[in-house]
């Protein structure tokens, strides 16, 4: 069985719900995080991806300026970007959505594959 990936980009998440985040960009990345970990275990229900994904999922937090250095917890791993956190999720798969991968960036929707 392939667990499928999801690859998550903090800055386009947090940044698309106006509630200060920009107070505090690390906390806010740390809040994503940890809303992220039971992603891990029971998937994407239905209503946020089509289709939806039962767990597990890998899941990987993009964080960059501010919130680098935001830890990992159990099911979620942390990947900070050198630059733009844009660019770092490119890095996953250059040619856009792959076979088994889900990037999840509101409010553009997601792609998802597999």
């Amino acid at each position: 069985m392939t667990v499928p990936l999801l690859v998550v980009d903090a800055a386009n998440v947090v940044g698309s719900v106006p509630d200060g985040w920009w107070r505090d960009r690390r906390g806010a990345a740390e809040r994503l995080r940890d809303r992220l970990a039971p992603r891990a275990r029971e998937g994407l229900p239905p209503g946020t991806v089509t289709p939806p994904l039962p767990g597990p999922v890998e899941v990987v937090l993009v964080v960059e300026g501010a919130a680098r250095g935001v830890g990992p917890v159990p099911g979620v791993r942390v990947e900070a970007a050198a630059g733009s956190g844009d660019d770092e999720v490119s890095r996953w798969w250059p040619g856009g959505c792959r076979d088994g991968a889900v990037s999840w960036s509101p409010p553009t929707g997601s792609c998802a594959s597999g």
